[in-house]
C-alpha cells in the first residue's frame, strides 16, 4: 500500500492548487449517537468509584447514521446525503446517491476530476459504469490513505461539533449534521482542497507513511 500511495502522489506532485481545486472530494463518514457526560461531579473519598450516582452510562451499540458529502475548493461544499439509521453504503444505493448529490454539484462546482476512495460499495462494476456513462473521470485513489483526502478534516469538525450539541435521537443528529454542513464556508473548503500539495509532499518525504493530516 506504501508503494502504492507513493506512486500516486508521484503522478500528481505537480498538480498546482488551482487543478486541486477543480477536483470533487467525497466520502462516507459515521455519526454516532453517544451520551456525553454533561456535568463534573465530585465524588466524595469515602465513596466507592463504582457507586451508580458517580459512574457515567454508555451504549455498547448506539444508534449511528452514515453521511456521505462531496466538496470542492471551486465553490465549497456540494451535496450531502444521511442514510437510513445504521444502514451502510452499497453499491445499488451509492448510484442513487451520485444521481441524486453528485451529478449536479460536480457540473454547478465545474468540475473536472471525481475522487472516492476504494471502498466496495465505489469499486463495484455498475458503479464504474454510471460514472463513465455521466463522464466523470476518477482519480486513481490509493487505498488507507484517508491523510490524503482534505474532507476527512471537514468530518472531524463536524464530529466536534456534533459533540458539543449532544443530539438525542437520530432526527436531531440529522438536523444538526445538515445545518453543519450548510454552515462551512467556502474559505474553509478552498483552503482544504489547496493543502493536497503539501500533503502529497509529505507522504513522499515519509516514503508512502501515514502523515500528519
Amino acid at each position: 500500500m506504501k508503494k502504492k500511495r507513493l506512486s500516486f502522489c508521484k503522478r500528481y506532485r505537480q498538480w498546482t492548487p488551482e487543478q486541486w481545486k477543480k477536483v470533487m472530494f467525497s466520502d462516507e463518514s459515521t455519526f454516532r449517537l453517544v451520551r456525553m457526560a454533561s456535568t463534573t461531579v465530585r465524588r466524595p473519598s469515602d465513596v466507592s468509584r463504582y457507586h451508580p450516582k458517580y459512574t457515567v452510562k454508555t451504549v455498547k451499540h448506539p444508534d449511528s447514521v452514515m453521511v456521505w458529502g462531496g466538496f470542492s475548493g471551486n465553490k465549497g461544499r456540494g451535496g450531502l446525503y444521511v442514510l437510513p439509521k445504521n444502514v451502510t453504503m452499497k453499491g445499488a444505493n451509492y448510484i442513487e446517491v451520485l444521481r441524486d448529490h453528485l451529478l449536479v454539484p460536480y457540473a454547478i462546482h465545474e468540475c473536472e476530476v471525481f475522487m472516492q476512495d476504494s471502498a466496495p460499495a465505489h469499486r463495484s462494476k455498475v458503479v464504474q459504469k454510471f460514472l463513465t456513462d455521466n463522464n466523470i473521470p476518477v482519480l486513481d485513489w490509493p487505498g488507507n490513505s484517508p491523510d490524503l483526502n482534505p474532507i476527512e478534516n471537514a468530518w472531524n469538525e463536524m464530529k466536534k461539533a456534533i459533540a458539543k450539541k449532544r443530539p438525542t435521537n437520530i432526527n436531531e443528529l440529522k438536523q444538526a449534521l445538515t445545518k453543519l454542513w450548510v454552515e462551512m464556508d467556502l474559505s474553509y473548503f478552498t483552503k482544504l482542497a489547496t493543502s493536497m500539495p503539501k500533503r502529497i509532499g509529505m507522504v513522499i518525504q515519509y516514503k508512502g507513511n501515514m502523515t500528519k493530516y
